[in-house]
């Protein structure tokens, strides 16, 4: 039977319509909209769906916002703990929740060379000497690529220093000694690099500049970003596997062609979190 029949049976049949349907599991937390509730439900319900998938903690479901993309208060409505552990193609990730954003659709594209093929050709770079990762978090992308390239420098740089506190344990965890870390805004880091990677969602574009003048000659920027879809020119599936003209247009201004052009994941109404190999011209 599948859980959620499961949860059905131990809950008042005048709730099942307002019980969701779908969660977010990450290590021994989850992640659930029980919004639609009563204050005085949420709490046995949310016990309900720990007992069944065997979490320790239930927390409600959020939105991220801030340069630092950090968590909105956060409202636990079942169990304390907010730090968890998850493992993905190799690599052990551990953060807090309170603290610190986990985005589950973005598991493929974390894996970098140990994934799919399709990441794997995304992330597949021709002997980098020097990788930086300007939005380095708690190692989402950095540990892959420095596992995935053990004989380049990686450097990872990120602002937020409860994310960098977990970055240092996450590399320590995973027995990886080819990154360097640095605490401060990418904007303020000179370095020269091989490849370049961009792994934000909100204004990334404002940071090509910076990442145009530190890439060493037909650099390359792995860029990340939220579009609409309409802006795409995209209103079917099949319009997805080429490279947008007005993407392509954008981005030559900025000093890049685009080489290759993918979706990540939806990202909200008629929105699409993309993916794009810039090499710098």
């Amino acid at each position: 039977m599948k859980p959620l029949e499961n949860i059905k049976q131990k809950v008042n049949p005048s709730l099942h319509n307002k019980l969701p349907k779908r969660w977010k599991k990450i290590g021994n937390v989850l992640i659930i909209d029980l919004e639609n509730l009563a204050k005085e439900k949420k709490r046995k319900i949310a016990e309900i769906y720990a007992e069944e998938l065997n979490v320790r903690t239930v927390i409600q479901k959020n939105k991220v916002s801030g340069e630092l993309r950090k968590p909105e208060k956060v409202e636990l409505l079942y169990g304390t703990e907010t730090i968890t552990e998850i493992s993905e193609y190799g690599i052990k990730y551990r953060l807090d929740l309170n603290e610190i954003m986990w985005s589950p659709g973005n598991t493929g594209w974390r894996s970098a060379l140990a994934g799919p093929e399709k990441v794997n050709d995304f992330y597949s770079f021709d002997k980098p000497r020097t990788i930086i990762d300007y939005f380095a978090g708690i190692g989402y992308f950095a540990l892959q690529m420095a596992r995935g390239y053990p004989k380049a420098r990686i450097i990872a740089v990120d602002k937020n220093p409860k994310a960098i506190n977990y970055l240092t344990a996450n590399i320590k965890e995973n027995n990886i000694d080819n990154i360097e870390i640095i605490n401060d805004d990418c904007r303020n880091v000179k370095w020269n690099a091989d490849v370049i990677h961009l792994g934000y969602i909100g204004n990334t574009i404002d940071f090509l500049d910076h990442t145009y003048n530190c890439l060493n000659e037909n650099g390359i920027a792995v860029f990340h970003e939220a579009y609409r879809n309409n802006w795409l020119g995209f209103k079917r599936r099949s319009d997805w596997g080429s490279v947008p003209t007005k993407f392509s247009d954008l981005m030559e201004t900025k000093g890049f062609v685009v080489e290759k052009f993918e979706r990540v994941k939806f990202y909200g109404p008629s929105t699409s979190h993309i993916i794009a190999i810039l090499r710098k011209i």
